[in-house]
């Protein structure tokens, strides 16, 4: 969601002519609802209600808009002062508005540049103009609408990020969700800040996160949500270009490959482009080559075919491409590393009768192989020269790859011989660089060991290899079914009837026969899991109903259990021993999933019309089913069928999972229990 700032005059102000205009009626007749109309947020300096400095606020929001609405109907000083600084700060996307008739004539600066006329008299009328110009401001390719980037067009644009802080505590809370694994925590945090001042550096610590945790789907939008406002983004590019090759795999959808070399076409056109970011464009270009050159395996059925079928002239571009990447930046490691592996590969198509085809011709392919030849040596020192450094100086999730890139190395320099009389050397070098908490690592480096034997170079090492980790090359993906779970809570005193406390047995068992009979529809009872919260009612019945048919089922709690036991188990004790037994179980199996350290909402996000604990903890829930990963999403309530319109509850759940559109949406009847 972008975000605007307009510059207007205040209540009412009158024109050279003495005619009033009234700003307030302005604002609220034509530019409010516009905003609202094209999906904007946004207003003025009224819209900042904590203490602090306005001016500061004002310079901060002029810079920060990613459009601005300034009104010049009047000869205003504050105004043509905050549009002067808007020119000055930022190339584009700055609409001009002015009231028909004034008195007032535009200055002599601005004589030039266009702007809306809208009605003094009715201000409403224009509506849909305005609406029509914003759509077209914000889809513009034009360089720039400002006449001081217009008339000095080496001046370097301010960035606003400069002055944009993220608060701590939500990126201490994206921390949080990173630690805890939770893809969709992070997505619930990316929906919550659009819109907000911060938007913009928060989705791009969110989407470092998402890409951290390999939710590509969500990295994806969030890192498309950056990019809509600033299109020649190196950093949102170089991560798009990663995430839409990523999503090329799966779906093997050429237009998403195109897409990422499009964004990598964006980064290398860039002016001042570091060398470590051409480096990475270029290595995510050889990427790209890589992944076409691959696609022609898929149908080989031996290693035979799969050579004849990688006899394609992409291989050695790929090979080229990464060997660019690394003469960029000698210590980045990995496309050295890649060009070495893909080198390799090389060699080994040399050695077939379509190589001089391969190459356009006996001439070239001579050429190539030679110099090949003098190359993979000198490279594989070089390569291992920057693995070593990089094992000094790098910590975290950098030492992790520098782990298996070392262990890379090794699998590929070693003497073939040595290996296939004992593998124990490379097998070992693996199982140390790949944690067991690092399940994505490991598929990363199994990948290319698995590229290698399909074509026959060191297939006996690569077997060895995957058989120490319990794989083999032709493992079982099971397909997996979540089932989300709200229901009724039991009635209490005086509520209207829907969950009678008489018929808890006849509702546990339309529970456990409807989940049997999902189980049952997937075939694979280890890939079925439920996810509830614990509410007094259909919520514990189920969880109880999962511990006794052997049903994995986790425990989602919007805020810490006593803060729950304290707000909704106020009174019905048997109930809320029930409550902290199955809290107990879920911390004892630590399946349980909590979102906030308290019973409020955290301070980045108070304030916000609409939001509650309860209601974020629903789209919380759903979130992190749609990042399950799952194939099946089903949401399983025990419902009345009235939407009551509150949120946080079970009618709140059926409207998310219709607004999502991915989730069977699965009704067990509650009024069959009142009769």
């Amino acid at each position: 969601m972008q975000r605007v700032f307009v510059i207007r005059g205040f209540g009412v102000k009158k024109d050279s002519a003495g005619r009033e205009v009234d700003f307030e009626q302005v604002h609220n007749s034509l530019i409010a609802p516009a905003l609202t109309r094209c999906g904007l947020a946004g207003g003025t300096t009224g819209e900042v209600v904590d203490a602090g400095n306005i001016r500061a606020d004002m310079f901060a929001l002029i810079l920060e808009a990613d459009l601005v609405i300034c009104d010049i109907t009047v000869h205003n000083a504050n105004v043509f002062y905050e549009l002067g600084i808007r020119h000055a700060l930022r190339k584009k996307h700055t609409v001009l508005l002015k009231g028909d008739p004034s008195a007032d004539t535009t200055p002599f600066d601005l004589s030039t540049d266009r702007y809306l006329k809208y009605p003094l008299a009715n201000p409403g009328e224009a509506l849909q103009a305005l609406v029509d110009t914003l759509q077209a401001t914000r889809a513009s390719d034009r360089v720039t609408d400002s006449p001081i980037f217009l008339l000095l067009p080496t001046l370097k644009e301010a960035d606003p990020a400069a002055v944009i802080s993220l608060p701590l505590t939500l990126a201490e809370e994206v921390d949080r969700a990173k630690s805890a694994k939770s893809a969709g925590w992070l997505r619930l945090l990316a929906k919550e800040v659009l819109g907000q001042r911060f938007q913009w550096v928060g989705l791009r610590h969110i989407g470092r996160a998402q890409w951290d945790l390999k939710d590509i789907d969500g990295a994806c939008e969030s890192w498309e949500h950056v990019r809509t406002a600033f299109p020649d983004d190196v950093a949102a590019n170089l991560a798009l270009a990663n995430l839409f090759e990523r999503k090329y795999r799966v779906s093997d959808n050429e237009v998403l490959l195109e897409k990422s070399n499009q964004a990598i076409r964006r980064v290398l056109a860039a002016k001042s482009l570091s060398q470590e970011s051409a480096g990475e464009a270029l290595a995510l270009e050889a990427r790209n080559l890589k992944s076409l050159w691959r696609r022609r395996l898929t149908k080989a059925t031996d290693s035979d075919a799969a050579l004849q079928a990688g006899l394609d002239a992409r291989a050695w571009q790929s090979y080229e491409s990464y060997r660019a990447a690394f003469d960029c930046d000698l210590n980045n490691f990995y496309p050295g590393l890649a060009a070495l592996q893909m080198g390799h590969i090389v060699r080994r198509l040399a050695d077939l009768p379509g190589w001089a085809g391969m190459l356009g011709g006996s001439l070239k392919a001579q050429r190539a192989l030679e110099d090949l030849e003098l190359d993979l040596p000198a490279l594989a020192q070089v390569v291992d020269i920057s693995i070593a450094r990089g094992l000094k100086k790098v910590a975290g999730e950098d030492l992790l790859w520098a782990k298996i890139s070392a262990a890379d190395l090794l699998f590929l320099t070693t003497d073939e011989r040595v290996l296939l009389n004992d593998p124990t050397l490379v097998v070992q070098a693996y199982k140390n660089a790949n944690p067991e908490d690092k399940r994505f690592a490991w598929d990363a480096a199994s990948g290319q060991l698995r590229l290698f034997a399909q074509l026959g170079i060191r297939a006996t090492v690569v077997e060895a290899v995957l058989r120490a980790f319990g794989e083999s090359p032709t493992d079982h993906v099971a397909h997996k079914h979540l089932v989300v779970f709200a229901g009724h809570r039991i009635d209490a005193a005086g509520s209207p009837g829907r969950f009678p406390a008489a018929s808890e047995a006849v509702a546990k068992k339309k529970i456990a026969e409807r989940l049997q009979q999902l189980k049952q529809e997937g075939g694979d009872g280890n890939s079925f899991e439920v996810l509830a919260s614990a509410a007094p009612g259909a919520d514990l019945l189920v969880h109880e109903v999962c511990s006794e048919l052997g049903i994995k089922c986790r425990l989602c709690l919007p805020m810490p259990a006593k803060n729950i036991a304290e707000q909704v188990f106020t009174d019905g004790d048997h109930w809320r021993r029930r409550y902290w037994s199955v809290v107990r179980a879920q911390e004892k199996q630590r399946t349980l999933l909590q979102l906030g350290d308290g019973d409020a909402l955290p301070s980045w996000l108070q304030g916000r019309a609409g939001t509650d604990p309860w209601e974020r903890g629903n789209r919380w829930v759903m979130h992190m089913a749609q990042a399950w990963g799952a194939h099946r999403l089903t949401l399983l309530v025990l419902w009345d069928g009235v939407d009551d319109i509150h949120t946080g509850g079970t009618a709140h759940m059926v409207r998310l999972a219709r607004a999502i559109g991915q989730f069977e949406i699965d009704v067990i009847d509650s009024r069959t229990l009142l009769t």
